[in-house]
């Protein structure tokens, strides 16, 4: 499982994430960041705040984010695929089972 600053823009993000914070990048937190700000993007691109615009905006994202290049196909689906990570909690231990990718 790649961590935060194993991204290319990871070790500039979990700095600033930390001073702000003062905790470690969350697992799920560059994933956050870049979900928000396509949203943000897309509203700005539709000019728009209203669901029904910003929804049928968001399809036409083209969005450089951290944790990669985000883009959806016809279907709606992340262009290039995207990973699912299982992991298994056991004893306070976090052990990754398998990384399925398309």
């Amino acid at each position: 499982m790649r961590t935060c600053r194993s991204l290319d823009k990871g070790g500039d993000f979990a700095q600033r994430y930390e001073a702000r914070f003062h905790l470690p990048v969350q697992s799920y937190a560059p994933f956050t960041y870049d979900a928000v700000y396509v949203i943000v993007d897309t509203m700005k691109w539709a000019n728009s705040i209203e669901a029904p615009k910003v929804l049928a905006a968001i399809a036409s994202t083209d969005f450089n984010g951290l944790t990669e290049h985000i883009a959806f196909d016809d279907k709606g689906d992340l262009k290039g695929g995207g990973a699912i990570t299982l992991i298994d909690f056991k004893d306070n231990k976090k052990n990754v089972i398998d990384v399925i990718t398309p």
